[in-house]
């Protein structure tokens, strides 16, 4: 969407123009629900205090992100993303749109569908093995490096 000079209108503006975004995913933050350039959201005004499990839209300097809330806190969020393995913490200022749909392939969820929630709530839950699995499987790639270099098949 473009102004009357033709520039392109940041999300911020689209939200208080149309009241709401329709958009595709960039980014793997939030695998697997939403995969890069191939998903759509769709984005709505902030209109009060987001609650746990809501995904909220903000920007981290140029960026767009879309996270999911953790525990609201006094003054903003805990946050991360279902693909990331550290915790954020952002002002309820930073926040301006909260997810409540998105189309994944040729299916459309709506973000208070029972299904949806629960998964949601399984990503939260998870993390811990999830974050043990990642960080193994780091620690054995570099083992493997180490071997082959010291045996001086790989540089």
């Amino acid at each position: 969407m473009s102004n009357a000079n033709g520039e392109k209108l940041k999300i911020e503006e689209v939200l208080a123009l149309e009241g709401k975004y329709v958009g595709p995913t960039v980014g793997v933050s939030m695998l697997p629900m939403l995969k890069n350039r191939r998903d759509t959201i769709v984005v709505k005004p902030k209109t009060g205090r987001l609650k746990r499990l809501d995904v909220a839209l903000y920007r981290r300097g140029n960026d767009y992100v879309l996270h999911r809330v953790l525990e609201p806190i006094d003054g903003g969020y805990i946050i991360r993303g279902d693909n990331c393995y550290s915790l954020e913490k952002i002002h309820e200022d930073d926040v301006f749109g909260v997810l409540t749909e998105f189309f994944r392939k040729d299916k459309h969820y709506f973000c208070t569908d029972k299904k949806y929630l629960r998964y949601a709530e399984r990503r939260i839950k998870t993390y811990k093995i999830r974050a043990f699995f990642v960080r193994l499987k780091a620690k054995v790639k570099g083992f493997i490096k180490k071997i082959l270099k010291g045996l001086g098949i790989r540089k």
